[in-house]
């Protein structure tokens, strides 16, 4: 086990001058952003700066446990070369030695600023949240300039945190997850004139009264000129047969933002952002006028899941997904520049009848476009098959029901997740298959399931099943993508 970030350095150096180390593990992702040790979970300070996108994420670099939480970076121009690996924030301060827990980031006058909650716990595990601010000058020096703001207010407990920062009409305003003393979640606004003292200004009123013991990870960003999306990561929600069917959840609700009253108002019902296993703690930033959301591919509470930790590694990021409103929905869709990791085209054909259609693949690192149609078809089912394993995404036109099922898997993760999709001619699928990781739009990204997977063979076949038409199928292999010293 590592124990100090002289070794820690040496050891991401180590690890990526050596090339064979990514092919070393077949559960080794490829265009994923993963950790070549330890365990990374939320995305954190998400933004565009000195011409390249900035990712910060949550990384206990010592092993695959909760504890221990930095802030690590990767830059990216293309999303296919990244700087290595680089830890900034370290929990050694007095406001942060429990953890540098997840936050935003903003750009105001050349600086990138940083704000992050710091966890500080007592000899009895009582806890305190410090929301605490970072600058960057473009030196590769984080220089911490301590608490904005050192206690919650009266009426919330502890679970105090993500700040996340915006900007209306010259007044910075961010917003906070927490829990009241009645253990429920909630969202808190405090406002700014300078970005640099900060006031409080009340609870986000929605009519969301009963929603979880606690709400994380908290985003505000404006769709249209008119509304604004709220996503958050509510914890403590029923499940039920179509909905909610993780431990907890990541979604939405849109509606029209009165900050003078601190009122979202006439907003709609909340819905997940991604029906899948293993999607949790979004973070939106704007570039270029896109909304554009990365996720983490993990879920709290269920490390047994996530085999790779076996062998030194846990979790990942999603790709990135730009996020489009209509319909009173938000639509997502791979991010332009994920086109240009496509290396060669395997399959390319239109309007072909099948009967159990199979092709046997090299690798499991592409990307496939799927266009099936339902016109004399009542039931659809796609197989990826791992050998003597698979997974099944099937479809009932009758009931308009999509179930993911990964009960075939002998490792990791099992179970189905059903969701309601309604279709009129064709089931679009728009696959990314990596190594561990599977992100799967649906329907041009009206739903999304993202999942991992542990494998035992590197065999792999993607079948269809029974007689259908496909319209389109187009398979393309991906490159793996490049990291290099900063």
């Amino acid at each position: 086990m590592l124990k100090s970030y002289e070794e820690i350095n040496q050891a991401i150096k180590n690890y990526y001058s050596n090339k064979n180390n990514i092919k070393s593990n077949i559960w080794r992702n490829n265009f994923h952003v993963e950790m070549p040790f330890g365990l990374m979970n939320d995305p954190n300070g998400l933004c565009y700066y000195d011409n390249k996108f900035y990712i910060f994420y949550q990384w206990n670099p010592f092993g695959c446990e909760h504890k221990t939480k930095h802030w690590g970076l990767v830059t990216t121009a293309d999303f296919i070369n990244f700087t290595n690996p680089e830890i900034v924030l370290k929990p050694e301060e007095w406001f942060d030695k429990g953890g540098c827990y997840s936050g935003g980031a903003y750009v105001k006058d050349g600086t990138l600023k940083l704000f992050y909650t710091g966890n500080v716990k007592g000899i009895n595990n009582e806890r305190k949240s410090y929301q605490c601010v970072v600058d960057y000058n473009k030196d590769w020096l984080f220089e911490k300039k301590g608490v904005l703001i050192d206690k919650e207010p009266e009426g919330y407990t502890s679970q105090f945190r993500d700040p996340m920062i915006f900007e209306n009409n010259g007044i910075y305003y961010m917003v906070l997850g927490v829990q009241t003393k009645e253990l429920k979640g909630r969202a808190l606004i405090y406002e700014s004139k300078d970005i640099n003292r900060w006031s409080f200004v009340g609870e986000l009123k929605t009519d969301m009264k009963d929603l979880g013991y606690m709400w994380e990870c908290p985003n505000l960003f404006r769709v249209n000129k008119d509304k604004v999306a709220f996503m958050f990561s509510p914890q403590g929600l029923k499940e039920e047969e179509f909905k909610h069917q993780n431990i907890y959840q990541s979604g939405y609700v849109i509606g029209e933002l009165n900050l003078d009253e601190v009122f979202l108002n006439n907003h709609t019902e909340f819905k997940e952002i991604d029906m899948g296993f293993d999607f949790y703690a979004p973070q939106v930033f704007n570039h270029k006028g896109k909304n554009i959301m990365i996720g983490w591919i993990g879920m709290p509470d269920k490390d047994k899941e996530y085999l790779s930790s076996e062998y030194g590694w846990m979790f990942g990021m999603t790709m990135p997904r730009v996020l489009e409103y209509k319909d009173n929905a938000i639509y997502q869709k791979p991010l332009e520049l994920l086109k240009e990791l496509r290396e060669s085209k395997i399959v390319d054909f239109k309007s072909q009848y099948v009967d159990n259609y199979s092709i046997k693949l090299d690798s499991r690192t592409i990307e496939c476009n799927l266009d099936l149609d339902i016109n004399n078809s009542d039931n659809m089912e796609l197989k990826l098959k791992f050998k003597d394993e698979h997974i099944s995404i099937s479809y009932s036109k009758k009931d308009e029901i999509c179930i993911v099922d990964r009960n075939n898997m002998e490792l990791g993760g099992k179970g189905v997740r059903k969701f309601k999709l309604k279709i009129d001619k064709s089931l679009k699928m728009h696959m990314f298959i990596d190594n561990s990781f599977i992100e799967i739009y649906y329907q041009d990204g009206l739903e999304t399931t993202t999942l991992a997977y542990f494998p035992k063979s590197d065999d792999f076949e993607i079948e269809i099943k029974n007689k259908v038409k496909i319209n389109k199928l187009q398979i393309w292999s991906l490159r793996r993508i490049n990291y290099v010293e900063s």
